[in-house]
């Protein structure tokens, strides 16, 4: 039994209060060890709260250096951090926070070397990162060494936060396949205070976790929209088709959970099709073909089909038939990426149009 010194237990008096922490659980968060990967917008309220709340080890991993436009939500940094290593500021950070922690700093990037003693060493994994390859790392190496893990991500004043378990589907059977094109934070903007709410929804959930509370955001996708203060729950199912825990993967259980039927099996795309399997399968009337654009941009352009932007799809106020298969479009991919990745996570069965209309008309001309 871990015991604690009178600092200690005044500084966690509040959480001992509680009748669902206590001392036993703030003892198991005083016993855990918390890897953070990567230390920006999410990192930033992610780090201090889990810090704050006495995480008894935490591992901050960024091979970035801080720059002068991240100080804008990245509130772990002041102006004298310019030009320093992230993961060694945030340690630094983080230690004068509380000194009754362990922080370790691991100076470059999350990859395939080290992600397995970084991941298996840790209670539990907070994915902070802007990556789809880092992010797909994460759920391979956590499915493997039976590991949870916190995922969030950002887009302008959109967010998303989910936790991914062993026993439940992983983040392959929600993201199938990256968009090339997707912008990040540095090419899109962000709201400064977006990061701050998916990341303290985060940390939240890693508290929840190491301290078995109920109402997990186990196969569940939480919404976002910071401009309207819209909040949205969708389910996520397992995909027995899906590669990393699917019936495939050596996982009986997982096929009979809600399959999806698929469009085009032989499709080398997976949840992409091209735009030539977009245009003969809407041909054939056993699909709805959907252009998630704005009005003005249908109208200047279209494949046909019917016109639901993404905002309407983002918002559920949108009508579609469960028995026929969605197929997606917009103008570079990202748009429509997304809303398959609503759809399915709402139990439809969707694709969308690898590389949107920029890449099919650039083929043709």
């Amino acid at each position: 039994m871990t015991t604690f010194t009178a600092k200690e237990y005044l500084r966690y008096t509040r959480h001992i209060q509680l009748p669902h922490v206590g001392a036993q659980g703030q003892t198991t968060l005083k016993n855990a060890h918390a890897l953070i990967i990567g230390c920006g917008g999410l990192g930033a309220p992610v780090s201090l709260y889990l810090a704050a709340a006495g995480i008894g080890t935490i591992t901050v991993v960024d091979g970035d250096t801080v720059e002068l436009s991240n100080l804008q939500r990245q509130i772990t940094f002041v102006e004298n951090d310019v030009g320093y290593n992230k993961a060694q500021r945030t340690q630094q950070r983080l230690q004068d926070l509380n000194s009754n922690i362990t922080v370790h700093a691991i100076t470059e990037h999350l990859d395939e070397n080290n992600a397995p003693a970084l991941i298996t060493a840790a209670s539990i994994i907070l994915d902070c990162t802007d990556s789809f390859n880092a992010r797909c790392l994460i759920n391979e190496t956590c499915r493997k060494f039976n590991k949870a893990w916190v995922y969030a991500s950002l887009y302008q004043f959109s967010g998303q936060c989910a936790v991914f378990t062993p026993a439940g589907p992983c983040f392959n059977c929600l993201f199938s396949a990256p968009a090339n094109n997707a912008p990040n934070c540095n090419v899109a903007g962000v709201l400064g205070t977006l990061p701050g709410l998916l990341g303290t929804l985060q940390a939240n959930e890693a508290l929840k976790y190491l301290l078995g509370l109920d109402g997990l955001l186990e196969s569940k996708l939480l919404l976002i929209e910071a401009s309207t203060m819209d909040f949205q729950t969708l389910a996520i199912h397992s995909n027995p088709d899906c590669s990393s825990c699917g019936t495939g993967a050596s996982n009986p259980k997982k096929a009979s959970d809600h399959p999806l039927p698929k469009i085009n099996p032989t499709s080398p795309y997976g949840r992409q099709l091209s735009c030539d399997e977009i245009v003969a399968l809407a041909n054939s009337n056993h699909t709805q073909l959907i252009d998630v654009r704005s009005p003005q941009e249908h109208a200047a352009f279209n494949l046909g089909g019917l016109n639901i932007p993404l905002t309407l799809l983002e918002s559920g106020e949108f009508s579609l038939k469960r028995d026929k298969p969605v197929m997606l479009y917009c103008q570079a991919g990202p748009r429509s990426e997304h809303a398959c990745t609503l759809l399915i996570a709402q139990g439809f069965d969707a694709v969308y149009l690898k590389g949107g209309l920029a890449q099919t008309l650039a083929t043709q001309t």
